[in-house]
């Protein structure tokens, strides 16, 4: 069985990117790994008391409100270390780096998007879709993945829906191939077929009160802020290099879509992910 958590980075009134990210762990390793977060966050708050008891990665990392008595490049080592820890001894990123603008154009390009503008959603299904073409092709891959999100009071039961529904839409982003008489296909799904690495439910949780969660949040705005940082001005100078070491410890553990039928779905989503990020 594994675990992924999954936490998202970016708004409309925010700017124009938006990254939902989830980090995998194997349920063997989830009480170390889970073990080895908590006590780098313990240490974090233990050195630094005046500071919260629950890390928001962008607060932090600009040194909003308390956060700004820690050095800077304390944080920054900080995040560092969470980065490369998250991937260590098999940890897995899946998620997916939007831009508002493509992602509305692709919405009204006919792709026939099934949760229209809803970004939240369409963010999670892919992650899922992630998840599954992963786990469908693993070696002795038995067993199911449990989803665990930051509570989104609006969007998760929907999500739970739509896991359950498993719309035939999402097919081709972990459709496989195989050879019959010489000729390679696509294998078309069927019902049961459908996301059956996955339980067909969500769970929510506070952040607070999972240090992964957390870590989910880390990544993801590593992620956002590298794609930002491709059109907008550094906030200090090497800033740019930073989050682009950052996103080369993550990206050599992401998981990607690769081979695919071209189908609306994977239309849809090339062209509405951010032009920075690799589908």
């Amino acid at each position: 069985m594994k675990f992924i958590y999954v936490d998202e980075s970016g708004a409309r009134d925010q700017g124009d990117v938006f990254v939902m990210c989830g980090l995998m762990v194997d349920a063997y390793k989830l009480r170390k790994k889970t073990a080895d977060f908590d006590a780098k966050l313990e240490q974090l708050f233990a050195r630094h008391p005046g500071a919260r008891t629950e890390l928001k990665t962008k607060r932090f990392i600009n040194g909003a409100g308390a956060w700004g008595q820690i050095d800077a490049e304390e944080r920054k080592q900080f995040l560092r270390e969470v980065c490369e820890l998250a991937v260590a001894n098999g940890g897995k990123v899946f998620g997916i780096g939007l831009s508002f603008e493509a992602f509305d154009a692709a919405v009204n390009g006919g792709h026939g998007h099934p949760f229209g503008n809803s970004y939240w959603i369409g963010s999670a299904m892919f992650t899922s879709s992630l998840v599954q073409k992963k786990m469908q092709g693993a070696s002795g891959g038995k067993g199911l993945t449990v989803v665990i999100m930051d509570d989104n009071k609006r969007e998760m039961a929907n999500y739970s829906d739509a896991l359950y529904d498993c719309d035939p839409w999402y097919d081709g982003l972990y459709q496989i191939q195989k050879r019959k008489r010489g000729v390679t296909d696509w294998v078309a799904r069927t019902v049961k077929t459908r996301f059956d690495h996955i339980i067909n439910t969500s769970f929510a949780i506070k952040s607070n009160h999972s240090s992964l969660v957390q870590v989910a949040d880390a990544l993801s705005y590593v992620y956002r802020r590298h794609l930002e940082l491709m059109n907008t001005p550094e906030a200090y100078p090497g800033e740019q290099a930073y989050y682009a070491g950052l996103v080369a410890t993550l990206d050599g553990a992401r998981e990607k879509v690769g081979r695919a039928p071209n189908v609306p779905c994977i239309q849809f989503f090339n062209e509405a992910k951010h032009a920075g990020w690799p589908l």
